[in-house]
């Protein structure tokens, strides 16, 4: 086993007690704390891949805006149309402001906006999942699933995998590997199901186990995207073995998401 495997394995035996302990006993509150943190930490390494010239007043905005954003999903919807809209207009005042001496601003427009729904309101949703009846046993069944699926995918790819997924995008993933994950998306979800959630009915519960885990790769295809723009392997070196936060949560980001409007919509 290489080096680089045996610090993923390690980090995973640190990391996920801890994380397993946060989300069991650390509350509304708490986790919603982590999901905040974890949110800044994205948006700090989204701003590196995408933002790197931009101005720290810029990107501190953003970082503001981002955690409002997750702390709007406390309280009501109208809360995280209204920051949504404000990043909107403001960033669109700038733009016009500055865009006399630098034409490439408005860039910025689209980038930090994206940026904002693709981190901090996409993540958000997690705590929605949390104040759900068994919002802690949810939210351990959508990380469980996708990460599951993550491993999984990583390693019948690299074991078997013999056809590109998407080349220009991500060389290293195969057809075989996504095939992989989806089978493990599958196993770890239908025992939730078995032990956890025996309400619902067989076809409803694989058709979102598959919603979750086919988004869940779209996720990591679109963050292995960004990187790809810009040449880089990680958005960062914050977990070890595993390089940057969006490198662990690229899935999770479309996951959630998926999970919360396929229940609450059909469910």
């Amino acid at each position: 086993m290489t080096s680089s495997h045996l610090k993923r394995w390690f980090t995973a035996l640190v990391a996920v007690p801890l994380l397993v302990l946060l989300i069991a006993k650390g509350g509304q509150i708490g986790f919603a704390v982590f999901v905040g943190l974890a949110a800044a930490v994205g948006l700090l390494e989204y701003y590196a891949l995408v933002l790197s010239g931009d101005t720290m007043a810029v990107k501190a905005a953003g970082l503001a805006l981002g955690l409002a954003l997750v702390a709007s999903f406390c309280t009501d919807v109208v809360a995280t149309i209204a920051v949504l809209v404000l990043a909107f207009f403001g960033y669109a005042v700038i733009c016009l402001a500055r865009f006399g001496s630098q034409d490439h601003v408005s860039h910025m427009l689209y980038k930090q906006v994206a940026g904002l729904i693709y981190i901090p309101f996409l993540l958000g949703h997690l705590i929605l999942i949390r104040d759900w009846n068994q919002g802690v046993t949810w939210i351990f069944f959508l990380m469980s699933v996708i990460f599951a699926g993550d491993t999984a995918a990583y390693y019948v790819g690299k074991t078997f995998g013999l056809h590109k997924l998407s080349p220009e995008i991500s060389p290293g993933k195969t057809v075989e590997g996504a095939a992989g994950g989806l089978a493990a998306n599958l196993l770890v979800g239908v025992l939730f199901k078995k032990y956890c959630f025996p309400e619902f009915g067989w076809g409803y519960w694989i058709a979102l186990i598959m919603v979750m885990g086919i988004l869940g790769q779209i996720g990591d295809l679109v963050e292995s995207m960004l990187k790809r723009s810009v040449g880089l392997k990680d958005s960062g070196r914050i977990v070890p073995g595993h390089g940057g936060l969006l490198d662990r949560i690229d899935s999770l980001l479309f996951a959630a998401p998926a999970l919360y409007y396929f229940k609450t919509l059909l469910g």
